[in-house]
């Protein structure tokens, strides 16, 4: 686990995220592994999927059919993740060589964030097709007073645990302007995450399985190839009675996030990384 975990709070070229999931599995040496992707439905979004399937899933997952071999793909405004997913995920890849022994699912959970490169970088805007973006546009909404059914649901998950975690990312003095957008969807991402590690808790696998929730942010960048980085991981060892959980990663409070960039990527660490966690 250690090269995933060195991948914490540093942004990375997606092919890197890719290669330490790939890397993983083979280690685990799991007879059956299966993926659950969860991205945004906004078209910037199709970098980040293409590159999880060419590094990733070609190389791992069962064929579907000849040539074919795909994950579970959940895409939805913002990348929340929908409760049952996991589920659904776990029951397809059940195969009969995973009940000889054990599968390893791994769910994948981007949210996203443009970012317009200078000496202090923004983040939250994109040049598409000629005209300034919003990007992400779900998660845009909760500051400009969106109606969406989607980002109503959002502002329920930033206000879980009785956090306000809108109030401090609108609040300049405690999360500046400029990152803005950018700590929005790592805290959603580690929000979304901890919604699957939920339901994976309320649910007995119809096979052995070990668990592997990653929360990632892509960062969309103009006129180059996207970025990535990955917010946390939850290893989940579902191949007894009860499962055994173990976090990495950064926290939920956007808060308590510091941010700062060499050669132009960014870096966030926060109280909760680096440090280990039993849950």
């Amino acid at each position: 686990m250690t090269r995933l975990q060195d991948l914490i709070g540093i942004e990375n070229e997606l092919s890197q995220v890719g290669n330490a999931l790939r890397q993983f599995a083979q280690e685990l040496g799991a007879p059956v592994v299966g993926a659950c992707h969860v991205t945004c439905s906004d078209e910037a979004e199709a970098q980040c999927a293409g590159v999880f399937q060419y590094w990733f899933v070609r190389e791992v997952l069962p064929e579907l059919k000849p040539d074919i071999r795909a994950p579970l793909r959940s895409i939805n405004l913002g990348g929340r993740y929908e409760p049952g997913a996991i589920r659904v995920a776990e029951e397809h890849f059940a195969t009969p060589k995973s009940r000889a022994a054990f599968k390893l699912l791994v769910v994948k959970i981007n949210a996203h964030v443009a970012v317009h490169p200078s000496a202090q970088p923004e983040y939250g805007w994109l040049d598409r097709y000629g005209c300034r973006s919003a990007c992400c546009g779900a998660l845009a909404g909760l500051f400009e007073g969106s109606s969406l059914p989607a980002v109503e649901e959002f502002r329920k998950t930033f206000a879980s645990d009785g956090k306000d975690r809108l109030a401090a990312l609108g609040d300049a003095s405690r999360v500046p302007v400029r990152h803005r957008a950018l700590l929005t969807a790592v805290s959603s991402a580690a929000l979304q995450a901890r919604r699957a590690v939920q339901d994976i808790r309320q649910h007995q696998p119809q096979t052995p399985t070990v668990f592997l929730v990653l929360p990632c942010v892509t960062i969309n960048r103009p006129n180059e190839p996207d970025t990535e980085l990955v917010v946390g991981e939850y290893g989940i060892d579902h191949t007894r009675q009860e499962p055994a959980i173990k976090h990495h990663g950064l926290g939920d409070d956007p808060a308590g996030y510091r941010v700062r960039h060499q050669q132009g990527r960014v870096v966030i660490e926060d109280d909760h990384w680096p440090a280990a966690r039993e849950l």
